[in-house]
């Protein structure tokens, strides 16, 4: 057979020329468009085919690239979901008399101060007096005389009747800090709260509601003389590591009044990078400012991060670098980091020279210029989760007279246990005393579903690996055994060369 004449055989792939290789790869291919081009009937054929395929295969790179451009610019998407938590944890509520000063520690601590800066020769009266509380409490922080500071606002005993959770007794379950607009506060169910509660926190007691139930007598006949405070409390419900700022976010309740404050929880959780820019870390200025709002140490321990606590820190930096103070505006700190990276100590400014206007200043500067909030506050990237309670307030009128006369028994005919501040003539005048400074506080759970935003990426690399080959299958039918043709070829050519 071999000897018959017009026989063929056909040659091994590496006897066969790098023209017919390619032919045999055009003509046997999976890709559209190579084929008819390897078994074009004519030369104008061929090259309207070559045409077809450069332009379909040109189209096909174009919408490649824009796929895999659409996936590194991490596109995002925001999922919200609505879930029953019975086992919620219990907000943080802080409480904050709504007029600060006690009259009379204050003004024992003023005639110290008036005499530390006249000599005693020198005479004084009220008006005087009166003029240095701001120069006082400037001087106390900066001295680090925090507990005479404290000495000088209400005590939550001054002031708490009762505390009681789904029938818990919870009077000695706060942790006192420090506002620089109301001085002393009390927070409920911070987080190293020791008990920690959550709404399956309950007693055997029957309790008509379920939800936190304080109780107030506020001692306004006891108020220093101001015009920039009023009777009342401000209280603030925040998440359990947040620093309270009741200056900012706080809902201020009137005495002779029964106020009920519903809240819902809500969560905003963020993607990392590179997907948003936020973040959890805490940096030392911030871990500072928990350790100089809360006298506990303990308690200072859980820090959130915050990204306008953040921002306020760098405007307090960026004052320090012009006037060498900063301002109280939001709370007090005690640390401040320089533009350079070094935490610093910081004090007060003073209010009897050009600190304060320049601090003032500076202030309204830095708000204003966008070039220094991105010079100084670079660090201050959003945060990755946040926690919010809406809350609906409402009031009744009080107290009832079965609370006057419960009351009246309670403080009047020696079985008092409680140490509210209370004026002289008390006992005379309880009626009028009690139904104009009663303060009642009811607060709740008004829904245990907690809405959830979730910021979601909106292409996975499977999204993307699918959408591309989509792409190639759509314009030029291009797979994956496709490519392994493509490389079967190029290694038969190379091949080729090699051995000739």
């Amino acid at each position: 057979m071999d000897n018959i004449i017009g026989a063929t055989e056909q040659k091994h792939f590496t006897e066969q020329r790098r023209r017919s290789i390619v032919i045999d790869y055009l003509i046997a291919t999976s890709i559209h468009g190579l084929r008819s081009v390897g078994r074009a009937y004519s030369t104008c054929n061929r090259i309207f085919w070559i045409v077809i395929f450069t332009l379909t295969t040109g189209l096909m790179f174009y919408f490649v690239i824009s796929a895999i451009l659409q996936y590194f610019a991490y596109p995002t998407q925001t999922k919200v979901e609505i879930n029953l938590d019975l086992s919620m944890d219990f907000p943080a509520v802080t409480i904050c008399s709504a007029t600060p000063n006690r009259y009379d520690r204050v003004n024992t601590s003023l005639i110290n101060f008036f005499y530390r800066l006249f000599p005693s020769y020198v005479k004084f009266n009220q008006s005087i007096l009166n003029s240095l509380v701001l120069p006082l409490y400037i001087d106390l922080f900066n001295r680090n005389q925090i507990e005479e500071w404290q000495s000088t606002g209400y005590q939550l005993t001054d002031i708490m009747l009762y505390c009681n959770y789904n029938g818990i007794d919870c009077s000695n379950a706060f942790i006192p800090s420090i506002s620089s607009i109301f001085g002393n506060c009390y927070t409920f169910n911070w987080k190293t709260s020791i008990p920690f509660f959550t709404l399956n926190s309950v007693s055997n007691t029957f309790v008509l509601k379920q939800g936190l139930s304080l109780g107030f007598y506020i001692p306004r006949e006891s108020y220093f003389p101001t015009l920039s405070y009023d009777a009342g409390l401000v209280v603030l419900l925040h998440d359990n590591d947040e620093l309270p700022l009741p200056n900012e976010n706080g809902l201020y309740l009137q005495p002779g009044l029964s106020h009920s404050i519903m809240y819902r929880k809500s969560k905003t959780t963020f993607l990392p990078a590179p997907y948003s820019q936020c973040t959890s870390d805490i940096a030392d200025d911030l871990r500072s400012l928990y350790e100089t709002t809360f006298i506990n140490q303990t308690a200072s321990q859980a820090v959130a991060y915050s990204e306008s606590l953040c921002r306020e820190l760098c405007e307090q930096a960026y004052t320090f670098s012009q006037c060498s103070c900063i301002l109280p505006s939001a709370f007090f700190t005690r640390h401040i980091y320089t533009l350079d990276g070094h935490l610093i100590s910081a004090n007060i400014c003073n209010p009897f020279n050009e600190q304060v206007t320049c601090a003032f200043n500076s202030e309204q500067k830095s708000i204003a210029s966008e070039e220094l909030q991105t010079l100084w506050c670079t660090r201050c990237t959003p945060q990755c989760q946040h926690t919010d309670f809406s809350t609906d307030l409402s009031a009744q009128s009080a107290p009832s007279e079965a609370e006057i006369e419960t009351y009246a028994a309670i403080l009047l005919n020696g079985t008092n246990k409680t140490s509210i501040l209370v004026p002289d003539d008390f006992a005379q005048r309880f009626d009028y005393y009690f139904e104009r400074n009663y303060l009642k506080v009811f607060i709740g759970c008004g829904s245990k579903y907690v809405t959830e935003y979730k910021q979601e990426a909106k292409l996975s690399f499977v999204d993307t690996f699918s959408a591309i080959g989509g792409q190639t299958g759509l314009w030029i039918g291009l797979s994956v055994l496709s490519v392994i043709e493509l490389i079967e070829l190029l290694y038969r050519l190379v091949h080729k060369l090699i051995i000739q």
